[in-house]
């Protein structure tokens, strides 16, 4: 019974907590403060090979067109680093950071088990196929290899250890906290110098409760998506939403951004497997809703925000269609 009235008393005082911010948030008016945002984007070999282009080629224009890019949030895959145990691969990897570098573009390097694109855990074979032990063994080696490679490089910005890896989304093995908070540890003892970042599910999560021991909090921000349930839907969200969420999560970090802003269609198919037209695609996503989402994310008032979908702007050129493209160098000027 005592332990009854202590969890309501807790809950109570979390409430009031929580209803006082939000109070202060509108008394104070920041709730549409609009900033200046750094602007970057997410890359991604793994989808860029995905979409049937060249790293090299899609990188290469990337960095020479949209030149207003600041920044970049890089995934490390595990099954391509280390395609065969203990032999490692970074030649790609390493090029990635060096042009980066020579561009005076910062990085964001994301590690783990979990990290961007589908199907979000790139676990080589030969490790799923290891016992327990062996795999965290081989987990932690390969984590130790990556950051004693690159925490002295002079693109990395800070580092992002697992990507929502709260939220149960991908061909992943189920949310593991004690293991997140193991990896968020070990890269900290391994490279203390630069900040650690997590990401959150904007629309599906509480975001001060994902802030725990880690400097930066990054959110998605997904307007329309697709369920297999009930198909494509829109959020319903408001700015102020996101603000809300913002203010009750900057007590516990150093920073909130957007770390993953949606530019380019929620396709439920395989690329291989879509019979539309160019034209089609283009109007699941076409330029103008580039432009409200841009205006969107700089009303929560954050000071950066990563666009998510580069690559797809690319592809989209390739096949002739390149008012994406053209809207993306409008956006990074």
């Amino acid at each position: 019974m005592a332990r009854r009235k202590q969890l309501k008393r807790l809950v109570a005082i979390t409430a009031v907590f929580v209803l006082a911010v939000l109070l202060f948030g509108v008394v104070f008016g920041s709730l549409t403060h609009e900033r200046d945002p750094k602007v970057g984007a997410s890359f991604s070999t793994h989808y860029t090979e995905y979409l049937g282009l060249d790293v090299e080629g899609t990188y290469e224009a990337i960095l020479a067109d949209l030149e207003g890019l600041e920044a970049l949030r890089i995934p490390v895959y595990w099954d391509e680093i280390e395609a065969v145990r203990g032999e490692y691969d970074f030649q790609e990897v390493d090029y990635l950071m060096d042009r980066a570098a020579q561009e005076g573009i910062d990085v964001t390097l994301v590690v783990g088990l979990k990290v961007p694109r589908w199907p979000e855990c790139f676990i080589p074979s030969w490790a799923q196929e290891s016992d327990e032990v062996a795999f965290e063994e081989s987990f932690f080696l390969m984590i130790e290899t990556v950051v004693e490679r690159y925490r002295d490089h002079s693109a990395l910005e800070r580092w992002q250890v697992e990507n929502e890896p709260f939220f149960p989304f991908g061909e992943c093995p189920a949310p593991d906290p004690d293991r997140f908070e193991q990896t968020v540890r070990f890269v900290r003892l391994l490279d203390p110098s630069h900040d650690i970042q997590s990401t959150t599910s904007g629309e599906q999560s509480l975001w001060f409760l994902r802030t725990w021991n880690v400097d930066v909090l990054g959110f998605s921000l997904y307007r329309e998506v697709w369920n297999k349930s009930i198909g494509s839907f829109i959020f319903p969200h408001s700015p102020m939403i996101y603000t809300l969420q913002k203010i009750l999560a900057e007590p516990f970090v150093d920073k909130v951004i957007v770390s993953e802003l949606q530019m380019e269609p929620w396709i439920p198919e395989d690329i291989g497997d879509i019979d539309n037209s160019i034209d089609e695609l283009y109007k699941m996503f076409p330029a103008e809703d580039m432009e409200a989402s841009m205006v969107f994310a700089k009303q929560i008032g954050v000071d950066e925000i990563y666009l998510w979908g580069v690559e797809w702007w690319y592809y989209m050129k390739v096949q002739g269609e390149d008012r994406l493209w053209l809207k993306g160098i409008n956006i990074f000027e």
